[in-house]
C-alpha cells in the first residue's frame, strides 16, 4: 500500500516540475522538462496493473492526461530541438491550473497517506505467489508468459527462525489460513498476518479471481464488463463503489459472498496441502464468515484421507475490530478509514490486539 503511495508521489513530482518551469524559462533554453509529462503518463498509467483501480489513481491519472495533452507541441518542439523563448497566455494558464491541482493532489495523498511497513520491520519473511488453474486444482504459476491463466494471488507470511530451539517450537504451530473476500484483498489485511508471524506462526493468505467465485460480473452484459469488474484491478473498487449507490444490491451480492466461503477455503486447503505438505496442519482465519460454512471445510478437512484442519479463529468475535470485511484500513487504506471515521493508526495497536486474540484462541484449542 506504502508502495503505491509512493508511486503517486512520483507521478505528481514529475507533473510539478513539468508544470512549473514556465516560472523558469530563460531566453534561448530548451524546453527539456516537458519530457516529464509522457513519463508521469506512463507511470500513471502502471499504477492501475501494479495496485489497482482507486479514486486516487484515476484522479492522478486524468491530471497525468491533462498534463501530456497541454504539453503536446513542447513534447514534439523537444524531440525536434527546437529552441524555446518564451511561452504564449494560454499555456501559462494551463500550466498554472495543473500546479495548483497537483499541490492540492499532493497535500490530500500526503495526509492520506497509508502506514509504511515492511517484512523486515516484523522480522519476518514474505513470500508472493501467483496462482492458476480451476479453483479444485490451484497451483502456482511459474511464469506469466507460459499462457497459463490467472487465478489469485497467494501470499506466504513465515518468521525467520534463527535457532534450532525456536524452529522446533514454531513447528508445532499449525499454518494460518486466510482467503479475502470482495470488499478487502490479502493486502488490507496483511499487517495483522505480519504480526502473527512474528509470533512464529506461517501464514498462506489468498485473493482468489476463478470464475466460480465472481459475483459483480453478474450485474453486467458487458463482456468487457464482465472482463474487468471481478478482476484483479477492479473488483474491490467495484463492491465500495456499489455500496454507496446501491447499498441493497451491494447486501444481495455480500450474501452470496457468504454462500461461497466454503468452497474458498476448501480450494485454498488442497493447494496449501500440495504446496507444504500432506502432513500440515491449518488453523483457519474467517473474516465475515458464518460458522456454518468453516464449520463444513473442517469437517471435510478431518474425513478421511484428511486430518488436516485444526479450528479456526473468527475476526467478528473481536468487539474492537469495527471493519469486518475490509481489513485493517486504519493502516492500508486511510481515505475510506476516514470515511467510515477511523483514524489512522501508525502504531498496529488492532491488528496487535487482533492477533494476540487469534494465539489465544490457537493455544486454548491445543
Amino acid at each position: 500500500m506504502f508502495d503505491c503511495f509512493l508511486a503517486q508521489l512520483l507521478v505528481l513530482t514529475m507533473i510539478f516540475f513539468c508544470s512549473a518551469r514556465v516560472f523558469f524559462l530563460k531566453n534561448a533554453r530548451i524546453d527539456c522538462f516537458a519530457a516529464f509529462a509522457p513519463a508521469a503518463l506512463i507511470v500513471s498509467a502502471f499504477t492501475f496493473y501494479c495496485f489497482g483501480f482507486s479514486v486516487a489513481n484515476l484522479a492522478i491519472f486524468l491530471l497525468a492526461v491533462m498534463v501530456a495533452f497541454t504539453n503536446f507541441r513542447a513534447i514534439l518542439r523537444l524531440y525536434a530541438r527546437l529552441v524555446i523563448d518564451s511561452y504564449n497566455i494560454v499555456f501559462i494558464l494551463f500550466s498554472v491550473l495543473n500546479l495548483f491541482v497537483t499541490i492540492l493532489f499532493a497535500v490530500t495523498i500526503v495526509m492520506l497517506r497509508p502506514v509504511k511497513y515492511s517484512d523486515k520491520d516484523f522480522g519476518i519473511k514474505m513470500t508472493p505467489l501467483t496462482l492458476t488453474g480451476p479453483s479444485s486444482n490451484l497451483r502456482v504459476r511459474e511464469s506469466p508468459f507460459t499462457g497459463e491463466r490467472f487465478s489469485g494471488e497467494a501470499f506466504l507470511y513465515e518468521p525467520i527462525v534463527h535457532d534450532e530451539i525456536t524452529e522446533e517450537l514454531y513447528s508445532e504451530n499449525p499454518v494460518l489460513l486466510f482467503v479475502s473476500g470482495i470488499r478487502g484483498n490479502v493486502k488490507n489485511y496483511e499487517p495483522y498476518f505480519m504480526i502473527l508471524a512474528q509470533k512464529g506462526y506461517k501464514v498462506l493468505a489468498a485473493d482468489l479471481y476463478t470464475d466460480d467465485f465472481r459475483l459483480l460480473s453478474k450485474e453486467t452484459e458487458s463482456k468487457v464488463g464482465r472482463y474487468f469488474l471481478d478482476s484483479k484491478f477492479l473488483r474491490r473498487f467495484a463492491i465500495l463503489h456499489l455500496e454507496n449507490i446501491n447499498p441493497q444490491k451491494a447486501e444481495k451480492l455480500l450474501a452470496e459472498e457468504k454462500l461461497q466461503a466454503s468452497k474458498k477455503y476448501s480450494a485454498l486447503t488442497k493447494f496449501a496441502i500440495d504446496f507444504l505438505g500432506d502432513e500440515t496442519k491449518f488453523f483457519y482465519i474467517v473474516d465475515n464468515v458464518d460458522f456454518d460454512s468453516i464449520y463444513a471445510v473442517i469437517d471435510e478437512f478431518n474425513t478421511e484421507p484428511y486430518s488436516n484442519a485444526k479450528g479456526f479463529f473468527s475476526m467478528n468475535r473481536v468487539d474492537e475490530y469495527k471493519t469486518s470485511g475490509y481489513g485493517f484500513i486504519e493502516q492500508t487504506d486511510v481515505l475510506l478509514a476516514k470515511q467510515k471515521e477511523i483514524e489512522r493508526d501508525p502504531k498496529f495497536f488492532i491488528p496487535r490486539y487482533m492477533a494476540n486474540k487469534t494465539v489465544k484462541t490457537i493455544t486454548e484449542k491445543k
